[in-house]
């Protein structure tokens, strides 16, 4: 794990202690999850290069909320899931370099990812095909492309904008409240805002903002790793979206403000 210093994000100099030529991937995510730190991928990306490694970018948590390009950013690998675009459920994305695809065995056999068996050898179909292995999930896959469509006709750049506006209220909201601490306070943050309130488990906070209809995720996040680096075991995550309002933010502030 890359280590990070105490607003969240990682620190490079330490990255590059981790690496050597038996690195042979790397893989990161753009967008915690827990803190909302947005982390530097190109300069991760370049740094696992630089020892022969290949890079993965987790882009669940970044794709619908900021304008990425994966060739920019050097990546070999990009994935991202449905439901994080505003899509289905059970469906995501893998993007990946066409050189290094082309290099990879297909990792499922199925049907239409074949193009010619015999008993001597196996002929698979040019990707992406050779990695759709059987049916598709053809259902989920079409609600995929109309969440991606009605993502763009909003516009990512509005998006990006907008979230930005709201997390930097909602961050000077919180920090207002007595008893609030905020984890994860990167320069660099997308629309994120975790945090403990003194007295109170995260649980109880949580149900507090349920009973006045605030939906927020209360846990670990499935990070536990990076919350221990903090001191804590869970926390309160709000996570904004371009569909949420000031006003929101305000009645959230308002819940913890009581209970503080």
């Amino acid at each position: 794990m890359i280590p990070v210093d105490d607003s969240g994000q990682i620190l490079l100099d330490e990255y590059r202690k981790l690496l050597n030529p038996r690195t042979k991937l790397v893989s990161i995510t753009q967008v915690s999850n827990a803190l909302g730190t947005v982390t530097p991928v190109k300069e991760v990306v370049a740094l696992a290069h630089s020892v022969g490694a290949r890079v993965l970018v987790d882009g669940a948590q970044s794709v619908s909320h900021m304008r990425i390009d994966v060739q920019e950013l050097g990546a070999d690998f990009f994935v991202f899931s449905g439901h994080k675009v505003f899509g289905p459920t059970d469906i995501g994305a893998l993007w990946g370099k066409r050189e290094v695809l082309e290099d990879m065995p297909p990792w499922q056999g199925g049907g239409n990812m074949i193009a010619d068996v015999t008993f001597e050898k196996t002929v698979y179909q040019p990707i992406p095909n050779k990695f759709e292995a059987g049916t598709g999930n053809i259902a989920d896959a079409v609600g995929l492309g109309a969440a991606i469509d009605y993502v763009n006709r909003i516009g990512i750049d509005n998006i990006a904008r907008y979230e930005h506006e709201l997390l930097v209220y909602g961050t000077h909201q919180l920090k207002q409240i007595r008893g609030v601490r905020l984890i994860g306070t990167a320069a660099d943050k997308a629309s994120v805002m975790s945090f403990v309130l003194d007295g109170y488990t995260t649980e109880q906070v949580g149900k507090a903002l349920n009973e006045e209809g605030i939906s927020v995720r209360t846990g670990h996040h499935c990070a536990q790793p990076i919350l221990r680096r903090f001191g804590v075991e869970t926390t309160v995550r709000p996570s904004l979206a371009f569909y949420n309002t000031y006003d929101e933010i305000d009645r959230l502030a308002a819940v913890i403000r009581k209970l503080a």
